[in-house]
């Protein structure tokens, strides 16, 4: 249940991605017009991959499918190459907006941070494939992460890559600068999607000092679950949350209950839900004490919310 006072963060998912197109320069200049609203957008969501030549794109899918009608790998190709492919076939992807909308580039992490000025909170989600290289893709996001103009921004960064959270564990570790990091969820399972991953050590996975203490396990044993085998499985992911590091869980909205942020409150870790695009379970889910809700139409829910007074 939401405590007096606690607040909460309404994030653009993919920018806008139901008002604008996704990931896009228009996207972000949009969200950051909704700044300006009587209740502020708080901050975004948004996607990054490593290409082939070591640029990181603001893209969510990790073929050109859907962007280009192309069945090409995301990483397989350049910046220049992916930026060439989806100018070319321009209108697939955009034809649901405005004419007149302007054209645009594929994206690059490096151009973001003047769009990401003033925000509250901010997630950045790693994605990853069967060919990612875990610790490479980390070494170099890193490096340009490190630069002074990202060191001001409210980012967190998530991943349902558990390799990827554990590399950035272990590769901060020696920053003078370290960002926050969060894991996200499957929808069907409750738990990431690498549950096994090969560079973590035995140690890492089950540190002693995760286990729950009696103190802690006794607040837990007493919420209310239809299902110990459900409250079981929340342990055992939160517990691989607070091993990786996260001070965050992404949870796919409709398995969010009132027993799951109560024992992330035990275990110090916020809860952010995705996507959430009804204005009625937005409310339900604040009212219970989420602390992020991300959705694809900010506009609507900051005209709804904030006539709610919620």
């Amino acid at each position: 249940m939401r405590q007096p006072n606690q607040r909460y963060y309404l994030l653009g998912h993919r920018a806008a991605r139901a008002e604008r197109l996704e990931n896009c320069q228009d996207g972000f200049a949009y969200v950051q017009q909704l700044q300006k609203h009587g209740k502020q957008l708080d901050g975004v969501e948004f996607d990054v991959q490593m290409t082939a030549d070591g640029k990181f794109v603001v893209v969510h899918d990790e073929t050109l499918n859907r962007l280009a009608g192309q069945q090409s790998w995301i990483a397989d190709k350049t910046w220049t190459e992916l930026d060439a492919i989806v100018q070319s076939d321009y209108g697939r992807f955009s034809q649901r907006f405005e004419p007149g909308f302007l054209k645009h580039h594929v994206l690059l992490l490096d151009d973001l941070p003047r769009y990401l000025q003033h925000f509250c909170h901010i997630e950045l989600e790693i994605k990853t494939h069967a060919k990612t290289q875990p610790a490479l893709l980390v070494k170099n996001l890193l490096r340009l992460l490190s630069q002074e103009i990202w060191q001001d921004l409210p980012i967190t960064l998530t991943s349902f890559d558990t390799d990827i959270l554990y590399q950035i564990q272990n590769q901060q570790q020696f920053l003078t600068f370290h960002f926050p990091t969060g894991l996200l969820l499957e929808p069907k399972t409750l738990e990431p999607k690498t549950l096994e991953p090969k560079t973590l050590e035995p140690k890492t996975l089950k540190p002693k000092t995760l286990e729950p203490n009696t103190t802690l396990a006794g607040q837990i044993a007493f919420l209310p679950t239809p299902d110990a085998a459900g409250k079981n499985l929340i342990l055992q992911t939160f517990n691989r949350a607070c091993a990786l590091g996260c001070r965050q869980v992404g949870i796919y909205y409709a398995l969010i209950t009132p027993t799951l942020l109560e024992i992330a409150k035990i275990y110090g870790l916020t809860v952010s839900a995705w996507t959430v695009n009804e204005v009625d379970v937005a409310k339900r889910l604040i009212e219970m004490g989420v602390d992020c809700v991300i959705t694809d139409y900010p506009t609507q829910f900051l005209t709804q919310l904030y006539e709610f007074n919620v």
